[in-house]
């Protein structure tokens, strides 16, 4: 070969090198692989790994690795989390065992069964108390105490002291409710006696003097409620032996536990007994659960009625409670979702800001600016309480009664001056534009003679003296005076319970 010929050769190899992927070129140039013995590949696959990457490794990323950690497709073993191996079925009881003693402990010293009677208290039960009752029985002062005690209940509520002793007096004096306790019986309990408070606030704050004196009336009670700064402790002494002496007649004390020494502050119970000679109380504790029935000194129960309620700035007292002539269910009610600081501002601030202002008022105008100041989402305030599913009787006769009687409420309504007035001053001005029945207007009737006297309070002495005369209870019918007494009577407990300013807790009505 000549030499021209041999240059040409070897650069013709050189650039087909060249040319050459890297992997092929490199495969190309290594050198063959000897053969390994069975021997020699097993000591291979037992030794370490090493971390050099081969020559024909690839760079891309192994499949496995997408999903996986890289330390999960290394072929030895990797450290696993310390799980703790079960227990023997005796140790798990032991374990649990010993976790439910120390739950009842922490139980224990978070609540309580009962509390003891301090030692000037006489429990019911106990020998100095049945002695006691047995001198009292003898003395025919415990006569109120067998209806009493044949329908006693324990209050369901730890703040329904009120309620649970009215239901229990409302029950001893065979008040029939008018509507289902449960299945197809009529009965009293102390979770549906909601009138003058909602059941939600009750719940969380208890009541009030007032609220109780409101919600006894409410259900066709005749009630006399004496407040312990009004009332002498002969008075009270001598109420105590009238009310124990009689069948029909009842007494729930309001207190302050703390005078008794015991824990907490307001409670209401009923009386059940009085001795006179050793001049001892029978309190029929609605908190069985707190404390027993216990006999108290009278002068002491007389003390603890003086301490003032934060609630209302007042004392406490009692209550003397007979069976009334008016049906328990009312035929009108407030509506619940009332604005109560609104409305009470328009009342006792507002409106009567306003009237200051104004001059020549006629009786229909201050009617007329009355009624279209309320709130236009609650009409009148008051809506008719119709015959429901709770009305129970076999053949509808609450509901037929109950519907008959407000037919003849708003008829007797309509047929009142102050309807009148109230007619007029709604065609003469913007509310003439809604459909008014008569219905609606009787209910704008009811509400103003129900209305509180503040709201008239800057009205000039003719304005007062037409108004006084269109709201005189002589020109009312029994059955309108019962329900204009009712709503009079809930809306003063109302307004006073969401008063900001605090200037109605020392104004009273009906002796309360």
């Amino acid at each position: 070969m000549s030499c021209p010929q041999l240059v040409r050769r070897t650069a013709n190899m050189w650039t087909s090198l060249i040319n050459l992927p890297r992997t092929a070129a490199l495969t190309s140039c290594r050198r063959p692989r000897r053969a390994l013995s069975i021997a020699q590949r097993h000591s291979c696959s037992c030794r370490n790994h090493s971390t050099t990457l081969p020559l024909n490794a690839s760079l891309a990323v192994h499949p496995c690795h997408a999903s996986a950690g890289f330390a999960h497709n290394i072929p030895y073993p990797h450290p696993q989390p310390f799980i703790p191996p079960p227990l023997p079925r005796q140790e798990q009881q032991q374990q649990q065992q010993q976790q439910g003693e120390e739950q009842h402990e922490k139980e224990q010293s978070t609540t309580f069964y009962r509390r003891e009677l301090p030692p000037h208290l006489h429990s019911f039960t106990s020998p100095a108390g049945r002695a006691l009752f047995k001198e009292c029985v003898q003395a025919g002062q415990a006569e109120i105490y067998f209806s009493l005690s044949g329908n006693f209940v324990m209050q369901s509520e730890p703040a329904f002291c009120g309620l649970g002793s009215l239901a229990m007096v409302l029950n001893a004096l065979a008040v029939d409710p008018g509507k289902r306790w449960k299945g197809v019986w009529r009965w009293y309990s102390d979770d549906m006696l909601e009138c003058c408070a909602p059941l939600t606030q009750i719940r969380q704050k208890g009541m009030t003097f007032r609220e109780l004196a409101c919600l006894a009336r409410c259900n066709g009670l005749r009630v006399v409620a004496k407040r312990a700064d009004q009332v002498s402790r002969e008075e009270f002494l001598n109420d105590l032996r009238t009310v124990t002496a009689s069948e029909d007649t009842h007494m729930v004390v309001s207190f302050s536990r703390a005078t008794l020494s015991q824990t907490g502050d307001g409670h209401f119970s009923p009386i059940g007994a009085y001795h006179p000679e050793k001049n001892q109380a029978l309190v029929l504790d609605t908190a069985r659960f707190k404390y027993p029935s216990y006999f108290c000194d009278a002068n002491l129960l007389y003390e603890a009625m003086q301490p003032i309620d934060k609630e209302t700035g007042l004392p406490r007292g009692y209550f003397i409670l007979t069976k009334g002539e008016s049906q328990p269910i009312s035929l009108l009610k407030l509506h619940q979702n009332i604005d109560w600081p609104r409305l009470n501002r328009l009342f006792c601030h507002d409106l009567p800001q306003s009237f200051s202002l104004m001059e020549h008022l006629e009786p229909s105008d201050i009617i007329q600016h009355i009624l279209s100041s309320l709130p236009a989402d609650n009409g009148f305030l008051i809506s008719l309480q119709h015959p429901g599913i709770d009305l129970a009787g076999p053949s509808d006769e609450l509901a037929t009664t109950h519907a008959v009687q407000i037919q003849r409420l708003l008829t007797e309504t309509v047929a009142h001056p102050m309807f009148t007035l109230v007619k007029r001053a709604v065609e003469s001005s913007h509310l003439a534009s809604h459909s008014h029945t008569d219905g609606s207007l009787a209910l704008a009737t009811i509400l103003l003679l129900a209305a509180p006297r503040e709201l008239f309070v800057t009205l000039s002495p003719k304005c007062v003296n037409q108004l006084s005369a269109a709201r005189d209870v002589k020109s009312m019918t029994p059955l309108v005076r019962s329900e204009v007494e009712r709503i009079t009577e809930q809306l003063e407990v109302m307004l006073n319970r969401n008063c900001q300013c605090g200037k109605r807790g020392m104004c009273g009505i009906h002796n309360v």
